[in-house]
């Protein structure tokens, strides 16, 4: 659906008439045409001209049915305020099927009409969503700032919750760990000083900053925090919350070395995906237990789920996550004394990570790379290869994963006799600043 334009000619007088043409245009049975939020009997009595659709209801079937407002209203008039709600309406159905195109087309159609600071800043939320979902969270910054200065926490403190979150998941894009972090706290304030009871957003809110704890090494904070939102999407009956949350919970536990649990948690999120059919996630989640049963010694298990995890990936196209599952392969190589076939399939994932832009996976597949030359005797590409892992995860402030590379690369530089630069790393793995 496209945002309004002028009057088509020669559509069919009515309302009612309208409706029942475009439905027909599109072979739809009125059952079809009303799904799960109307019904078969109130689609019969509109297109009748006995009832008239509320303008929630018209956008509900404006989208189905492919047709803008004035192809339904006609030569009728509507007061600006309610044209602005009928294109916020659009615009936010649009951004909960990722039709972005749609989102921006009728955010232009709200802002054109100069609405009210309030409907301004719902569709400026939006507008920076759509840029969020590009890849350009730089972009984002002015909506968010913009409509912040709008609202207030004592009166929309959900729309203003909602903005920090966004504002959050930008900084989240671009590395800036520290500033999602207060973004995220920030959001969780506003929510629970002014009680608001959207328990999707709450839960989005807590699954966010728990992410944002685990990765800045504050476990127990991240625990703490992944549990309340997964109790709260269990009770709300937000499956995709709920598999977040598992996620986050198993990472939690996975920190603390309690692997049986975290494998627990990761297979019931792998079900929750599959069941989504979110393949994103779900090799997330193939390679997340792959990485557990590795170091749980569990060799076998992970090479299974790692090459699994490859051919998933290559199946839907996603070079990124067939990468991830060659590198927890070379890690089984890598304990099985496999040093080169492991330096071989590393060598081509860090090749291919290398175009994608996760610092993360990135520097995982440098680590197994250093560690292969070290076990080959090659000492300068090792710490050339450590060393960029380091600087990677530095450059995002990824503290956890940071303090395990400098922590496994400490101890081949203690096995070398490089005991000065082995305490360095050592610091670094405690959190220190330490040069490297």
């Amino acid at each position: 659906m496209t945002a309004s334009t002028p009057i088509l000619q020669n559509a069919p007088a009515t309302l009612g008439e309208r409706i029942r043409a475009a439905r027909r245009e599109r072979g739809l049975s009125q059952s079809t045409l009303a799904g799960e939020e109307l019904t078969k009997g109130f689609i019969s009595q509109v297109e009748s001209g006995l009832v008239r659709p509320s303008l929630r209801s018209l956008q509900i079937l404006a989208n189905r049915l492919g047709k803008p407002l004035d192809y339904f209203l006609g030569d009728e008039t509507l007061a600006s305020a309610k044209r602005v709600t009928f294109h916020r309406l659009g615009a936010q159905a649009a951004a909960e099927r990722g039709d972005w195109e749609v989102v921006r087309t009728e955010s232009a159609s709200v802002l054109e009409r100069s609405p009210e600071p309030r409907e301004r800043a719902r569709v400026l939320s939006l507008l920076a969503g759509a840029d969020l979902a590009a890849g350009h969270p730089e972009a984002a910054f002015a909506p968010i700032d913009e409509a912040l200065a709008l609202v207030e926490p004592a009166t929309d403190a959900a729309e203003v919750a909602g903005l920090l979150y966004r504002r959050g998941v930008a900084y989240t894009d671009l590395g800036q760990l520290g500033a999602a972090t207060e973004a995220f706290e920030s959001a969780r304030t506003v929510i629970e000083q002014n009680e608001v009871i959207d328990a999707r957003l709450r839960s989005r809110v807590l699954v966010a900053l728990g992410t944002m704890y685990r990765r800045l090494n504050r476990t127990a904070k991240a625990m703490a925090t992944y549990e309340a939102a997964l109790s709260l999407a269990t009770r709300s009956s937000e499956v995709r919350l709920a598999a977040r949350s598992y996620m986050g919970v198993a990472a939690a536990l996975y920190d603390s070395a309690e692997y049986e649990g975290a494998i627990a948690n990761y297979e019931r999120a792998l079900t929750l995906w599959e069941r989504l059919a979110d393949t994103d996630f779900e090799l997330n989640a193939l390679q997340s237990l792959a990485g557990v049963h590795f170091d749980n010694q569990d060799f076998a298990q992970a090479r299974e789920l790692a090459i699994r995890c490859q051919v998933r990936a290559e199946s839907v196209g996603d070079v990124r996550w067939a990468a991830v599952g060659k590198i927890e392969q070379a890690r089984v190589l890598l304990v099985r004394s496999q040093a080169s076939e492991a330096l071989a399939l590393a060598v081509e994932a860090e090749r291919e990570l290398a175009t994608v832009s996760d610092n993360v996976q990135h520097a995982a597949a440098l680590r197994v790379m250093g560690s292969a030359h070290d076990a080959l005797g090659d000492h300068d590409a090792s710490d050339v290869c450590y060393r960029r892992a380091v600087d990677l995860v530095t450059a995002i402030e990824d503290l956890a994963t940071r303090s395990v590379i400098a922590a496994e690369y400490a101890q081949k530089l203690r096995s070398r006799g490089q005991l000065d630069a082995a305490y360095d790393m050592l610091e670094l793995a405690r959190g220190s600043s330490a040069k490297h």
